[in-house]
């Protein structure tokens, strides 16, 4: 239920932040108005969160480190990116450029600084996720992340925030990158372009399974194997060997081999449904 609830703020999340885009305003307030869109969201999902009782130890772990993780990712890009209009020296170009690398020095301390968690996190393993991923867990292992305590124990639990940093550091990093480059004018699209697949990496197998038994890549002659490098290399996550993992599809309930396939068509024609409605109840609510 709360990861339901949880998708379809995102979306929402998405389509707020897409729109503001078209608005014609400055930079600055664009980015201002995304945070505080980002903002809003992320105090939203919260308030559905603390009193709900989550059903398994699974659930609680995929919402924590799956879903909670992108709203705080999406608060702290745009604090970021805020941060750098405010703070950016009025200079030559060069003169930016050298102050973007000195930004990115900062990501990469980071990164040194949180190098097991990192790891931990793009290698798609599980096997500690009791103790970074549920709000039970007081004492995770020092050496993956340090003891928080400043957080609210409701909505909280140890390894969340250094994960939606590391997604917000890994957006910020195209960003800085192509501004060194020399791309003045970066849009959102393009600072994005470095996604990782948050995702359970089935339901991308499952999806490459659907392209390779359609033939929709290279006429139909790209092998499966083919298929899933590219999109391990494309969203920074590791799917494994594709016909072992096949078996794990197998093995489900005839009514439901194509689960992720199926809940896709299922959120496309909401979402088609929910276009077409005229709701004059709730033209000026987000919720």
């Amino acid at each position: 239920m709360i990861l339901e609830i949880a998708n379809n703020l995102y979306r929402q999340l998405s389509d707020e932040l897409a729109m503001i885009e078209q608005e014609e305003i400055t930079d600055k307030l664009e980015i201002a108005k995304k945070l505080l869109t980002a903002r809003s969201y992320l105090v939203e999902l919260k308030n559905r969160t603390v009193n709900y009782t989550f059903s398994s130890e699974q659930e609680e772990i995929a919402f924590f480190k799956t879903k909670k993780p992108t709203f705080i990712s999406q608060v702290l890009y745009y604090s970021a990116r805020q941060r750098i209009e405010l703070t950016k020296p009025e200079g030559t170009a060069d003169q930016l450029k050298k102050y973007y690398r000195y930004l990115l020095k900062g990501i990469e301390k980071f990164y040194r600084d949180n190098r097991e968690l990192h790891s931990y996190h793009r290698s798609g393993a599980d096997h500690l996720d009791r103790l970074l991923f549920m709000r039970s867990s007081t004492e995770p292992p020092s050496w993956l992340c340090p003891v928080r305590i400043d957080y609210d124990e409701r909505f909280s639990t140890p390894a969340d925030y250094l994960i939606g940093k590391i997604l917000s550091n890994e957006r910020m990093t195209t960003y800085l990158r192509k501004l060194i480059d020399g791309k003045d004018n970066v849009t959102d699209i393009e600072a994005g372009n470095d996604m990782v697949w948050t995702g359970e990496s089935i339901n991308l197998l499952e999806t490459a399974y659907g392209w390779y038994c359609t033939g929709q890549i290279n006429k139909g002659h790209a092998g499966i194997g083919e298929i899933v490098r590219k999109l391990e290399i494309l969203f920074n996550v590791k799917i494994g060997r594709p016909y072992r993992r096949f078996a794990e599809i197998k093995q489900r309930k005839r009514l439901s081999r194509t689960k992720y396939i199926d809940e896709m068509g299922k959120a496309i024609i909401q979402k088609l449904d929910d276009e077409d409605a005229y709701r004059p109840d709730i033209q000026n609510r987000r919720f």
